[in-house]
């Protein structure tokens, strides 16, 4: 490839092509679309060409067609031709001899699991199936290049699964076969490919395997951290210390216990023994008072403010105190062991590792990214430190990794 780009040049590129998986990765679909459009010829470069096993794409498009099956981003079937039929055509194009289309095309059927929708015509089959059939289409033949436009587009988890099998399995199969895959998807990517290119502004930044590229341009190490669960006496034993302290409080308002009557409907006066820890809910008043109480009113003011509150579980407590005017005694209390937990291993990991950002909870989780390479710390050294201090921290379980690939490409983009 030389200098070949439908918009704009792009830097000379030679790429090795028998039983090889090649990727390119671009935040714009126009620049993605036009690249295989080029391929194809549906589009003249504005600069530059590419040879097809030395055919040039420009003054010798047909004979380079000869050599290339495409799967566009969007179906190019014929609505009443049934997929058998479909598979017959593009297999009489490519000149498949007479006497195979039938084992051809039989076996085309069978990869991609559309036997039992061979007789039924394109406009009747779900999406999904659609995609399997124009990736069929390109594959029919066994043609020496392959050039996928995002392939999997509109395909659920599972059949965009099965999808990727059978394209490494037919393309790696003979060992003859070459694809050129454009897509968004860093995790079709990953799955298909053995070589990457990351596409930026119309021009290729990169290219190289997808652990090459994690050595070569990740800087950071991925950290996700997640405490153990919060244990049911631990819980039960707190939120027995809060109601206890309701009356203890030093001069509190009448108005807070007429604030608990109420939430807890109590017709006799309040006391430690005829109040039910599930039955208590905490208003803004209450919230306010108790962090003080715990020595942690700043923690609280970020509750009952409209920002969200920090830790886990964090966002969905805010939600719920502006939701319904109160929270339930016992929600709170997990929230707040939780949010010392949280604190705990938060004030460790920025403090064990220099240059270390915290990048918000999954779930019950926490992400981190550490900095890593020449001047930063080894993936031996961090795994060793925490390992060391994880049962004293209560991490129930962690994972450390390079960069991923996604995050390479953010760079790239953001750089442009």
């Amino acid at each position: 490839m030389v200098n070949l780009a439908a918009i704009v040049p792009l830097p000379k590129k030679n790429f090795r092509l028998l039983s090889e998986f090649n990727a390119y990765l671009s935040a714009k679909n126009l620049r993605m679309n036009n690249k295989s459009s080029t391929y194809e010829r549906e589009e003249s470069p504005s600069e530059g060409t590419a040879f097809i096993f030395g055919k040039d794409i420009r003054t010798n498009p047909k004979a380079a067609r000869c050599d290339i099956g495409y799967c566009p981003q969007f179906d190019a079937l014929l609505e009443f031709l049934t997929a058998k039929e479909h598979l017959e055509l593009y297999a009489r194009i490519k000149g498949v001899p007479e006497l195979q289309i039938d084992d051809v095309v039989l076996e085309k059927l069978v990869d991609f699991d559309l036997l039992k929708h061979a007789n039924k015509p394109s406009y009747s089959l779900s999406g999904g199936n659609k995609r399997k059939l124009s990736v069929a289409i390109a594959m029919i033949g066994d043609p020496p290049v392959v050039i996928l436009d995002e392939p999997s587009t509109g395909m659920d988890p599972i059949a965009k699964r099965f999808m990727w099998d059978v394209i490494s399995r037919i393309s790696t199969r003979r060992g003859k076969t070459a694809v050129i895959l454009t897509t968004h998807s860093m995790n079709e990517a990953q799955a298909l490919c053995t070589r990457i290119g990351i596409m930026v502004g119309g021009r290729l930044r990169c290219i190289g395997s997808p652990q090459h590229l994690k050595t070569r341009f990740g800087n950071h190490l991925e950290l996700e951290v997640k405490p153990h669960e919060i244990h049911s006496e631990d819980l039960y034993n707190f939120c027995q210390h809060i109601r206890e302290g309701f009356f203890d409080f030093p001069s509190h308002p009448r108005s807070l216990l007429n604030d608990i009557e109420v939430c807890i409907g109590a017709i006799e006066p309040i006391t430690p023994e005829n109040q039910s820890v599930s039955e208590i809910t905490l208003s803004r008043q209450m919230l306010t008072i108790i962090g003080r109480w715990l020595g942690n009113e700043e923690r609280i003011k970020t509750l009952v403010s409209s920002s969200t509150a920090p830790g886990v579980f964090g966002e969905q407590l805010t939600e719920k105190l502006f939701r319904d005017g109160s929270i339930p005694l016992p929600i709170f209390s997990e929230w707040w062991l939780a949010t010392e937990k949280f604190s705990e291993i938060n004030s460790f990991i920025l403090s064990s590792f220099s240059g270390a950002t915290f990048h918000g909870c999954n779930g019950l989780s926490m992400k981190y990214q550490l900095p890593y390479g020449e001047d930063g710390l080894s993936l031996a050294d961090a795994f060793g430190h925490i390992e060391r201090n994880r049962k004293q921290l209560g991490i129930a379980e962690y994972s450390l990794s390079q960069s991923t690939l996604e995050t390479i490409f953010n760079h790239f983009a953001s750089d442009s």
